[in-house]
């Protein structure tokens, strides 16, 4: 008769078996949990902040909200958030002001506040619904964001025997197709020359009149019109009987838009069909105002805009550009106002600096939200292994004792029983050791997806 006939045949159930087999998926089952819900990556929003200086008596900033979702590669996804508004607060001693800014189709909205005072680091925050989007202080001084504006313009100097001739626009740059000014200086070592007679033509682009005198400060103008991005003019001058010849190259700024102040309206104009112009009135040492315009296309065939200068504002240049920052390439600070001394102005084409952004702050926010989702999970996975492997050597240890019993009760003498049941068995230490694995494998899934 087989003395382990009545174990092998079945015993009472243990409870504890129960929470032996159903430990592991309910660890599985969090860590599933986890991955797909509060580990996920969120998208997060925040704001940022673009302007001018800080050092003003104005400050003009321009508001932008996104929503942003970290992808896997460690790269981001942004989307911008339309309609809606946010709180802009902005405090330094003895100053403090709230405004509230539309958000427009594209996300973004302007703000400008008059400052009292001097000093130029102010306390910012953003927020929307009671969050912050973005939080810190903002300084930036105005030779610094005058001295990253690009200039264009200026007199091109060349030498037609003995006399020297200088060119350039009158408004610092040229645009197809729009007319513009060209001034046309002849000099000689002892100065200015009058009454010289100038003879022009040029190629790409048109040019009128076809001759005119210098007046007494050696200048003459002309009206010329960019039909190509490479525009020479070709002078002939006769001072005083004496002929010369020159010619001269003028850059032109490929896709351009062309600004002009008409009373108090400023006009944008674009040769092709486009849907929307950036805009920022500026001085050299202030941003004043930002506006997006809507273009609509004229009888020309031009696309064109009109702002309505604010009241009180006198900006000496605008910035038109494609892009919302005014970083494009064509991008151009046109002069407004007129050089006093008659000589060609030079553009401005300052662009919107980044003075506060919220991405960083919310990513790090985000960060510490799944690492705790993180290490809560591999706790959890942890005293589940820890309460599983006392479940099972408990187990053990009661089969055992049982066993004992019986085989006493069967009289079964020690060798016997050894023979039988050998007690070194290491089937426990392996059971224990994949269990192990198993769930190191688990917390590791845990605590490397939630990265």
């Amino acid at each position: 008769m087989d003395p382990l006939a009545p174990l092998r045949r079945g015993s009472p159930r243990d409870p504890r078996r129960l929470f032996v087999y159903g430990l592991p998926i309910v660890a599985v089952f969090a860590v599933a949990l986890a991955l797909l819900t509060a580990g996920s990556a969120r998208p997060y929003r925040v704001a940022r902040l673009w302007g001018g200086p800080t050092d003003g008596p104005r400050l003009s900033f321009r508001v932008e909200v996104l929503d942003v979702r970290e992808d896997r590669g460690g790269g981001f996804e942004e989307r911008s958030v339309t309609g809606g508004s946010v709180r802009v607060h902005v405090a330094r001693d003895g100053f403090e002001a709230d405004r509230s800014v539309a958000l427009d189709v594209e996300g973004g909205g302007e703000v400008a506040l008059e400052v009292p005072g001097g000093g130029s680091r102010f306390d910012l925050t953003i927020e929307q619904a009671g969050v912050d989007l973005a939080r810190g202080a903002v300084e930036l001084a105005a030779e610094r964001w005058a001295a990253a504006a690009r200039r264009r313009g200026g007199f091109t100097s060349g030498v037609a025997g003995a006399l020297t001739v200088r060119v350039a626009p009158r408004r610092g740059a040229l645009a197809v197709p729009f007319q513009e000014e060209l001034v046309v200086e002849v000099g000689r070592d002892d100065g200015p020359v009058a009454g010289a007679k100038l003879t022009a033509s040029a190629a790409g682009a048109q040019l009128a009149p076809r001759g005119a005198l210098t007046d007494v400060r050696g200048r003459a103008w002309f009206r010329i019109r960019p039909e190509e991005h490479s525009v020479s003019v070709r002078l002939g001058i006769d001072a005083g009987g004496v002929t010369s010849e020159g010619s001269f190259g003028l850059a032109v700024v490929p896709g351009a838009f062309r600004a002009t102040l008409v009373g108090r309206t400023l006009l944008v104009e674009s040769p092709v069909p486009r849907e929307v112009a950036y805009v920022a009135l500026v001085t050299e040492r202030q941003r004043l105002h930002g506006a997006r315009l809507a273009l609509a296309p004229d009888a020309a065939g031009n696309s064109v805009a009109r702002l309505e200068l604010p009241a009180g504002l006198s900006p000496t240049h605008a910035v038109v550009s494609s892009d919302r920052d005014l970083r494009s390439p064509a991008a151009v600070g046109w002069p407004l106002v007129p050089e006093a001394s008659g000589l060609p102005a030079q553009t401005f084409d300052a662009v919107d600096a980044l003075l506060l952004d919220g991405r960083p702050r919310a990513a790090r926010r985000e960060r510490l939200r799944r690492d705790r989702v993180r290490w809560t999970t591999a706790a959890f996975c942890s005293a589940i292994l820890l309460i599983e492997m006392v479940l099972l050597i408990g187990l053990k240890r009661r089969s055992d004792q049982a066993l004992d019993r019986h085989l006493a009760r069967e009289g079964v003498t020690d060798d016997d029983a050894e023979r039988l049941a050998p007690r070194r068995s290491p089937a426990l230490l392996v059971a224990l050791t994949l269990i192990a694995l198993g769930f190191l494998v688990v917390t590791l899934a845990a605590v490397l997806k939630l990265e």
